[in-house]
């Protein structure tokens, strides 16, 4: 789990990818209530940069794969 701005809160942190141009970003996804039908929920997958990322206390990272060489942070 990690903290997303793109997200607005709680995210899963599928993995570290190098993006075009060779920034680091990440896989995320989430689920969102559907404003429509509130008893229904959206599964939300997205790429997003490192700076939209937020590691939270507790969780352990080595895990997440790595497509590239190293991400940041490490």
């Amino acid at each position: 789990m990690i903290e997303s701005a793109t997200a607005k809160g709680p995210a899963y942190l599928l993995a570290w990818e190098k993006l075009p141009g060779g920034a680091w970003g990440a896989r995320i996804t989430w689920i969102e209530i559907d404003e429509t039908a509130p008893d229904r929920t959206v599964h939300v997958s997205d790429h997003v940069a490192a700076e939209d990322v937020t590691k939270l206390d507790g969780q352990d990272y080595s895990g997440v794969p790595r497509r590239g060489v190293t991400p940041p942070g490490d």
